[in-house]
């Protein structure tokens, strides 16, 4: 073999294990184009060593030179393509649930009951107590929850009866036994989602205030850090929590899918569709609605909000130990999108509250609390006096004054993301999990890249 084609078969060799290293690495499909945007470049790149290697063209094809790197300081715009949506959850045979699961009255259901799969579909048939027994007992599926961090998620397609006391839903108990503690997560056709804590023969309850989750939603019990914690999606996406409750079911705690309620003489079915119990890990990033901010510069950030005074907000999440004074918010949507026919209610004309109901009511902040109801809101009214709104659903935005359409002068660089924020900033870089930006109100901003719709550089006038 001469020296020429053994040189080209080692380069071959070393480009194909370079690309086996690299493929460890999440692929971003993107368009950059240089600083006045006259020419594009198009294709996948990784984040590795706090760079942005190129490894392949648009149709996946790998590049010759995976060496080469998107310098940051060359590039007037990145593009970056809607990456990719998360795994469905596992899908059982036809037939009876497998082990773990078990199945089983709790309470006293004289007709019982039945758990099968159906086409990748879970359904949970029960029957109605006798006419005069107290309304507590169910049929359900049961099997060991993980002892920390842990979940049960699953969408309820159907219910097959509109009871007025019909709760069909998950739920996490000490154990099997009819008065064990739990924690039930449920929907109806007659009333939202809700959530129950019973202890001691005692429950303590909360309703969805936006009034809307009806079957077709997706619910989920979430155990952490020793509390247990309600959410629920209209798409299994982005979720909103509901309310929290102490953790003391003990390692023997049992996971439920569950079908209660009344049809007198006969039998009815639930429906559950991807069903999934496991570990926080394999659950991968969750998307937690959080409050949308808007600044009076134009700026929009998405942060839990740990508290607020009618002068600064304390922010939490990645934000924790970050104020913010109350003088530089535009608007807080605590539940988005919000539909456009309410653009007039947050374009800062008008200060107040917008219910979810599609009401505004005019007042100024008075405080932000987080209390064992959930995150409250609380408002003066010059009219009304004080009024306070449930944050966990009842209050679509809260608006102050009016924003700025057009980037802050000095800020270099514009990041849009895929949750609808928009960061301005200066001294644009790379880490191992995204890009970093210094921005005047938030400083310094860690953003992953695969919540980055795109990068722009501002045109300085």
């Amino acid at each position: 073999m001469s020296k020429k084609k053994l040189k080209s078969n080692i380069y071959g060799v070393s480009l194909f294990l370079i690309f086996l290293t690299l493929q460890s690495y999440a692929e971003f499909r993107v368009d950059i184009g240089n600083k006045d945007v006259s020419s594009w470049w198009g294709g996948h790149v990784i984040l590795k060593d706090n760079k942005l290697f190129k490894i392949k063209n648009h149709e996946g094809k790998p590049l010759e030179d995976i060496s080469e790197t998107v310098n940051l300081d060359d590039v007037g715009k990145i593009i970056f393509y809607a990456p990719p949506s998360s795994p469905s959850s596992k899908t059982y045979e036809d037939g009876p649930l497998p082990s773990p699961w078990n199945d089983s009255i709790v309470g006293n259901l004289p007709r019982g009951g039945s758990v099968t799969v159906k086409k990748g579909s879970v359904l949970v048939e029960t029957s109605s107590p006798d006419r005069n027994a107290e309304f507590s007992s169910f049929y359900t599926a049961y099997r060991p929850l993980p002892k920390v961090n842990a979940h049960i998620t699953t969408r309820i397609s159907r219910i097959d009866t509109y009871e007025q006391e019909t709760k069909s839903g998950i739920m996490i108990r000490s154990n099997i036994e009819p008065e064990s503690e739990n924690i039930f997560l449920a929907l109806s056709h007659r009333r939202p989602a809700s959530i129950h804590y019973t202890k001691n023969g005692t429950t303590v309850s909360k309703s969805d205030p936006r009034n809307n989750s009806r079957p077709g939603h997706w619910i989920r019990l979430i155990r952490q850090q020793g509390k247990i914690t309600g959410y629920v999606s209209p798409d299994g996406n982005f979720w909103r929590e509901l309310m929290s409750f102490p953790d003391n079911m003990g390692d023997s705690a049992i996971a439920c899918i569950v079908g209660q309620g009344r049809k007198p003489r006969r039998k009815w079915a639930t429906v559950f569709d991807h069903l999934s119990i496991g570990t926080i890990t394999e659950l991968g990033p969750q998307k937690i609605m959080e409050p949308k901010i808007a600044l009076i510069d134009g700026t929009i950030f998405h942060s839990p909000i740990e508290s607020a005074t009618k002068s600064i907000i304390k922010l939490g999440g990645q934000n924790k130990g970050k104020v913010i004074p109350a003088l530089t918010i535009s608007r807080i949507e605590f539940n988005h999108p919000i539909d456009g026919k309410f653009d007039k209610f947050l374009d800062g004309q008008r200060r107040g509250v917008l219910l979810s109901s599609g009401d505004f009511f005019e007042c100024n902040l008075t405080s932000i609390l987080r209390n064992q109801n959930g995150i409250e809101l609380n408002c003066n009214s010059s009219l009304f006096g004080n009024k306070t709104f449930d944050l966990s659903g009842a209050v679509d935005a809260m608006v102050f004054r009016s924003a700025g359409k057009k980037a802050p002068p000095g800020q270099k660089f514009t990041i849009i993301t895929w949750q609808g924020g928009r960061i301005y900033g200066n001294n644009l870089r790379l880490n191992q999990s995204g890009i970093l930006i210094d921005t005047i109100r938030l400083r310094t901003q860690n953003i992953p890249l695969n919540q980055i719709k795109s990068i722009t550089k501002n045109v300085q006038i």
